[in-house]
């Protein structure tokens, strides 16, 4: 991987050591320059778990992706700057212990040299640092643990707290997630499946584009607008740094098959 080609695109710069603080910038950076975005699954353009594909995609063809290629792919800049990353598989757990799939998200644990600390740039762009590995409220995001078993809840824009990702600290690799992802990326009951996005958050705002709805949220007021899908093509590339391959005519008749949300 090009680690100095990921560091000119998300805007870093390589640490000295693998501190926390230095974990902190390159999450920042990460997430406020890669976006979070489906566009090949409704393009019909096969999403691959191999690092060189990641890598391609999101550093030289100006693409973002979804949780499996953005954190396996953050994971791996991490290993090349010093640090320790272990990948976790998240579901979902209710506080019911109703549990959903094994795979269905992928999590980062980063040891620095002062301490273990949870990173995740794939989920919708809701973490913009990370958080330490510790039980306890850390901003927006509570952890908790008992027995095996770690969970977070995350605080809304409107002071809800909601139960996130569960996990157990099981060591995987990113070839593990390849089967999750592909229902993912074909099950026609794929959240992925049912809606187009693209979500990027910034330091004074956060954009997304749903099913061809434009939304910015701006000192907690949001607006939104329908766009047309040249317009949307035209946000992408404008406003999320997202490059579509091919001409309009070839893409948007797939897009424009996803019924609005």
């Amino acid at each position: 991987m090009d680690v100095d080609a990921l560091l000119t695109k998300i805007g870093a710069e390589r640490p000295a050591a693998p501190t926390s603080a230095a974990l902190a910038a390159l999450h920042r950076a990460y997430a406020w320059t890669v976006p979070s975005e489906d566009y090949d699954i409704h393009l019909g353009v096969p999403i691959s778990l191999r690092l060189d594909d990641i890598a391609d995609k999101l550093i030289h063809r100006q693409r973002g992706g979804y949780c499996y290629e953005l954190n396996g792919l953050f994971a791996a800049l991490l290993r090349e700057l010093g640090f320790g990353v272990t990948l976790f598989s998240a579901f979902f757990l209710d506080e019911h212990g109703t549990r959903g799939p094994d795979f269905d998200h992928l999590r980062l644990l980063v040891e620095t040299v002062d301490g273990p600390w949870l990173a995740d740039v794939g989920n919708g762009g809701t973490w913009i640092e990370p958080v330490p590995q510790q039980p306890g409220t850390h901003g927006d995001v509570q952890v908790h643990h008992e027995d095996d078993l770690w969970w977070t809840v995350q605080r809304h824009s409107d002071g809800r707290w909601e139960r996130s990702w569960a996990w157990q600290a099981t060591p995987r690799e990113l070839a593990d997630f390849a089967g999750r992802s592909d229902y993912h990326e074909h099950d026609p009951d794929s959240y992925f499946r049912a809606r187009r996005f693209a979500v990027l958050p910034l330091p004074d705002r956060r954009i997304s584009l749903l099913n061809g709805v434009f939304s910015e949220i701006v000192d907690g007021v949001r607006s939104e607008r329908a766009v047309s899908p040249d317009e949307e093509r035209t946000l992408l590339a404008e406003r999320f740094g997202i490059v579509l391959d091919g001409p309009p005519g070839a893409l948007w008749p797939h897009l424009d098959a996803v019924a609005p949300a």
